[in-house]
């Protein structure tokens, strides 16, 4: 395989199943397949939760769910019973209702019970669904306990109403996740334990009677129950949301996850990964920062000199608006060639952000012009303020609905969904340099698509990206700030941001401009002490507007540039973020040995409770490296290898990186692929941004010549002393934005 396919593999540019390996070709045939079930089958009613969007499972039990390796579909229980057989890898399923979501409960009970029976393990917070039918009718006692039964439970039909008498008697590590027991707690029915394989989590007492005492967190052989009012505490004046329950441990028991490679969207090379993306509202704002307020320079020439030419080593995904560039809608020459410049530089990805800026895309599901006539004398109403007399937006985007009172920024011709889709990512291609395209579409306005909409960034071959607003601060101080990694709309998948952009740090836009400095304490929170989110800085051009967003955002770069992270462009991201769906495992052999299967741009495993483990070189095939953090065991995949082999063994250290006879990778900035091991030292195909800063363990210590070339001329050469464990440290001062192929080859004299 040449280099640049190699290194182009890498970073997800294409498809792992494009290269042909002769590692993978001489993998022997498995013995013994068996896939590794790893869906979640989340049942919600729709009747009492709007959307999958805003459900209680997508915002709160998703995220937790996916950190443990598990992929959630729904099914909305209005349309009835869902046929089991449709979903041939189901581990689980997870409910969550809030009422009585079922007419015939006796169906549900008989429904559930096949699945257990078949292996299938629930996880039930909230309203069981067992105890009315839908309309308030009770359902017989002996029905809801052959439910209650399988979680090693039993109703005895008592309830404390009144709980100012009621403690607990057993909370163990799993209560108390982000909010105590603590204040008038809620009123709880009376759950005897029936069976002893279950692990009781949290036992309420009344008074001093054990007679009164009630299990209400149970996990066990078939899953797990949160009885209603103790997994979540919801403050609703200020609309916060707290976890009670450790939603990551119960869901590890309910789901018994320990076994489940977990496919990590938050890792590259063994370091968190980091996007950056810019959406291109306030394009065509002139800036108020001194002294180039006086010569009118557009915010995105702004942000370009400030928070992106003074940062090569940053990828940065750009994302303009057709219509604030091109000049038969709303564009200038300065906007169209802000863009260029942009788009010319090396660490710039071209994007888009739509052709004509949808601030609802559900208006356009069923779009029809006559509708949108209403609002076609709305578009140049509203009257330019000071320094944004050329802005299609002037703020955020939430606030430019109330303010235009319109569907879309640009109105001047019928909506064309090709157009805003293919039609944009075409015209942004047409503006870079060549050899650049633009792939990634970044949602706008309410960042709601419809699935046709996520169908045609998919037949463009494209990927999408935006939505969730991730926080977890003192103002959002609960993980439950995180969204999961995408949504399922219909057939399609939306990928989200992995942070949330300034408008929800400023107010939509209106004060504390300051406020994006803050999104380092979010990225702080979901990096440690579990990593659930890679480093994402989002934000839209219009920051180059006020001094303050301007100097935050700054801050921002400059605090990442200072940490441990493995940069890519927006659309790897995405990718990735693809590939965490479609990943398959075989087990092979029932050894802790896995075949891994359409991962598609997805190059990370992780271990969990790992410390002790060790990857098995001589029983994988396609691993580039490992890497112990955090209690876990990240493993780095080999893009160069479709379909890679990871075994695991146990290490006797848990101190140091285990020895192999092969070299790996433990660590690095950049992507790698194609290691290849020679008759003295091995090569390896990178590319990346900034100085390659490394890691690799190496066979035996000493010395280490190292090299980095580019269509067959040397551009550097350097060496490096392995340490007595073989641990190889050193940075490749070369860009890699372009692949490079390094040499490493041990020096005269060296051990071995």
């Amino acid at each position: 395989m040449c280099v640049f396919k190699a290194a182009a593999l890498a970073l997800g540019l294409l498809s792992p199943d494009m290269a042909v390996s002769a590692q993978a070709a001489g993998s022997p045939a498995a013995t013994a397949q068996q896939t590794v079930p790893r869906t979640i089958l989340a049942l919600v009613d729709l009747r009492e939760e709007s959307t999958i969007r805003l459900s209680r499972i997508h915002t709160m039990a998703e995220l937790p769910l996916n950190h443990l390796g598990l992929s959630v579909v729904y099914w909305n229980v209005a349309d009835g019973l869902p046929d089991l057989s449709r979903y041939p890898d189901l581990r689980g399923v997870v409910t969550w209702f809030a009422g009585e979501p079922f007419a015939d409960v006796g169906a549900y009970v008989g429904w559930a019970a096949r699945a257990m029976d078949r292996g299938v393990r629930f996880a039930v917070l909230g309203q069981p669904g067992v105890r009315l039918e839908r309309g308030g009718k009770p359902v017989a006692l002996a029905l809801s306990n052959r439910f209650f039964a399988r979680f090693g439970l039993r109703d005895d039909d008592g309830y404390s109403d009144l709980t100012y008498k009621s403690k607990p008697v057993l909370a163990d590590g799993m209560i108390g996740f982000e909010r105590p027991l603590s204040g008038v707690l809620p009123g709880y029915p009376l759950f005897r334990k029936t069976d002893e394989r279950f692990t009781s989590h949290l036992v309420m007492r009344r008074g001093d009677d054990p007679a009164g005492d009630s299990h209400l967190v149970v996990t066990g052989p078939a899953g797990g129950l949160v009885t209603e009012g103790y997994g979540r505490y919801f403050d609703a004046e200020y609309n916060r949301r707290q976890w009670i329950v450790d939603p990551f441990a119960f869901f590890r028991d309910s789901f018994a996850t320990d076994d489940l490679p977990k496919p990590d969207v938050t890792t590259l090379s063994g370091r968190r990964l980091y996007f950056s993306h810019i959406d291109g509202d306030g394009w065509r704002n002139v800036t108020e920062v001194a002294p180039y307020a006086a010569r009118r320079v557009l915010s995105a020439d702004m942000v370009r000199t400030a928070a992106i030419e003074p940062f090569p080593d940053l990828p940065v995904s750009v994302a303009p608006i057709v219509g604030d560039l091109d000049p038969t809608w709303k564009g200038t020459p300065e906007s169209l060639a802000a863009a260029k410049a942009l788009f010319a530089l090396p660490q710039v990805e071209p994007s888009s952000h739509t052709w004509t800026h949808p601030f609802q895309w559900a208006f356009f599901k069923d779009y029809s012009r006559q509708n949108e006539a209403p609002f076609l004398d709305r578009e140049d109403s509203r009257k330019p303020g000071k320094g944004d007399d050329h802005a299609a937006e002037e703020a955020g985007e939430v606030s430019d609905i109330g303010r235009y009172a319109v569907p879309r920024a640009y109105l001047q011709q019928p909506f064309d969904l090709d157009q805003e889709i293919g039609g944009a990512l075409d015209y942004f291609t047409r503006l870079a340099p060549a050899g650049k395209r633009a792939v990634l579409v970044q949602w706008s306005g309410d960042t709601s698509p419809f699935e046709a909409a996520l169908a045609a960034v998919r037949k463009a071959g494209g990927v999408n990206i935006n939505g969730g607003d991730a926080r977890f601060d003192a103002d959002f101080p609960s993980v439950t700030g995180l969204p999961p990694i995408g949504l399922p709309v219909g057939a399609e998948r939306q990928i989200y941001a992995a942070g949330s952009n300034e408008n929800t740090y400023t107010e939509l836009w209106t004060s504390r401009f300051y406020g994006y400095r803050n999104l380092v304490n979010t990225m702080r929170h979901a990096g440690s002490p579990l990593r659930l989110k890679p480093f994402n800085v989002y934000y839209h051009m219009y920051t180059g507007q006020k001094p303050a967003s301007l100097n935050a955002l700054v801050s921002v770069l400059t605090a990442a540039r200072g940490q441990e992270l493995a940069p890519v462009a927006a659309s790897t991201y995405a990718r990735i973020a693809g590939g965490f769906y479609t990943t398959r495992f075989e087990a092979l052999d029932g050894t802790r040995r896995w075949r891994v299967r359409d991962r598609g741009a997805l190059n990370t495993l992780r271990f969990d409770h790992a410390s002790a483990d060790t990857i098995d070189f001589a029983r994988s095939s396609g691993v580039l490296g490992q890497r112990h953090s955090q209690g876990s065991l990240y493993v780095a995949l080999d893009p160069a290898v479709a379909e890679p082999v990871v075994a695991l063994a146990e290490t006797g250290r848990a101190d140091r990186d285990p020895p192999a006879a092969l070299p790996y990778l433990v660590e690095g900035r950049w992507a790698f692929s194609a290691l290849t091991a020679e008759k003295q030292g091995f090569h390896v195909a990178a590319t990346g941004y900034g100085g390659g800063g490394m890691v690799w363990q190496v066979p035996y210590p000493g010395r280490w010549t190292v090299t980095a070339e580019r269509d067959g001329t040397r551009l550097w050469s350097g060496s490096a002393d392995a340490d007595a464990d073989g641990r190889l440290a050193l940075t490749v001062p070369v860009s890699a934005v372009a692949p490079l192929l390094l040499r490493f080859r041990p020096a005269d004299g060296a051990a071995g």
